[in-house]
């Protein structure tokens, strides 16, 4: 007869071959993300006082401003490079103007303005290098940032690629995109595109134009401005701001885009149109609905130019460009769409249309036939990011900002740019 001892031994080899077997059985996976770790800030972080300080280098380029031979580069989260490009052919990365939270500006009458977090502030720039802050607005952007009772507002996420390894018992494994328990958004879809969405001149010093991709835009004494789904509106014919009107329009509304009293929206979902001739009360007309994806709007004449792009956080599934008839304002209609790379800032000037690509750099289209433009396409330039541009008349001269720096080119011949300078990354 076998002892108890016997029968014990063989039990416990069976259970310790069945954890060894387990453990062996047991799956991890070790995988590349980009975190986004969410940021806090209290309101006596955020509600700083804007400061002039030494030029710095362009890190994180975002929205881009002309204001009379200077060109004005939001560094995003953190404040607008003072560019002096009175030599296009050698801009001069001169200061600084410290803001904290910044993401949009509009310039009128001599007065820049710019968001900081959940205000709006007003800034003299009659002297660009001697830039002073005249006024404060609090509290007129809440919609962008949620508030935890606790850390204080969300006001951003802080980037960084770092390598995890999950076992396959975990609910995120095999998921590209997941939050963690400590708060942090991951991410292994590369394509992903953040969690925040960059000779001597002959253009007359009056000169002030903003990028396809604004989010302030002045028009008749009256500062436009998106807040989540609303449109605020200032009255800045002094250089104090007033808020005088906040018209609720639609979630993913993204750029504004004024001409001849009326006030184009860029919206995630279509294009919407205002009329402005009070400026005060916008008043709505009509909706040319599309696809969902980010979408920048730019007019001349009677025709609207519309990227559609996927990506970042719109949700779309679709790159194009289309092309719309809104000489009635009622009713506009579709004239044709063209397929694109990656679409984003776009500007239209004499007939001829410069699109940024993305990764795939800058084109330009004479648009003298709305239902041929595709067919002539007179130059792509390649090599470089393109966010947005700003060409300034005659159309010239054309500047390019995007996640390697700011290009400028002399577009005398429209189907041959030539690379006038750069400021990339890190200058």
């Amino acid at each position: 007869m076998k002892s108890i001892f016997q029968y014990s031994f063989v039990a416990l080899l069976v259970v310790s071959a069945m954890l060894t077997g387990c453990e062996q059985d047991k799956c991890t996976r070790t995988e590349e993300f980009t975190a986004f770790e969410p940021v806090y800030k209290r309101i006596d972080e955020m509600r700083t006082p804007s400061t002039y300080v030494a030029a710095k280098n362009l890190t994180s380029p975002g929205k881009i401003f002309y204001y009379k031979g200077y060109l004005l580069i939001n560094e995003m989260n953190q404040g607008i490079h003072v560019i002096d490009n009175s030599n296009p052919a050698s801009p001069q990365n001169i200061g600084f103007i410290e803001i904290q939270g910044n993401l949009d500006m509009a310039v009128h009458n001599d007065i820049l303005y710019a968001d900081s977090y959940l205000d709006l502030v007003a800034i003299d720039i009659t002297t660009p290098t001697a830039p002073v802050e005249v006024e404060r607005v609090n509290d007129v952007f809440q919609n962008f940032y949620s508030f935890n009772e606790q850390l204080g507002y969300l006001v951003e996420y802080k980037e960084m690629d770092i390598k995890r390894t999950i076992d396959c018992s975990n609910a995120n494994w095999g998921r590209t995109d997941f939050i963690d328990q400590g708060g942090i958004f991951m991410t292994a879809d590369a394509s992903f595109g953040g969690m925040n969405e960059f000779s001597s001149s002959s253009v007359s010093s009056s000169v002030v134009t903003s990028g396809s991709m604004a989010r302030f835009t002045a028009a008749n004494d009256y500062l436009y401005t998106i807040d989540g789904a609303e449109v605020k509106v200032f009255d800045v014919k002094q250089a104090l701001p007033v808020l005088k009107n906040e018209v609720t329009m639609q979630w993913g509304i993204e750029t504004l885009f004024p001409m001849a009293g009326t006030l184009f929206v860029g919206s995630n979902s279509g294009l919407l149109i205002y009329d402005i001739s009070n400026p005060e009360s916008p008043e709505y007309r009509s909706t040319f609905a599309h696809a969902t994806a980010c979408d920048p709007v730019v007019v001349e004449g009677n025709t609207a130019y519309v990227t559609l792009r996927d990506g970042n956080n719109c949700q779309g599934f679709v790159n194009q460009l289309d092309v719309i008839d809104v000489s009635n304002l009622d009713n506009p209609n579709l004239i044709r769409t063209y397929q694109m790379s990656n679409p984003h800032g776009l500007s239209v000037v004499n007939k001829t249309l410069y699109l940024c690509e993305g990764t795939f750099g800058l084109k330009t289209f004479d648009v003298t036939d709305p239902n041929e433009v595709s067919a002539n396409l007179l130059d792509h330039l390649s090599g470089f990011q393109a966010f947005d541009v700003i060409v300034l008349p005659p159309g010239d001269h054309v500047m390019v900002v995007g996640q390697n720096g700011l290009f400028q080119f002399d577009a005398t011949d429209k189907s041959d740019l030539k690379q006038l300078s750069v400021i990339s990354i890190g200058q």
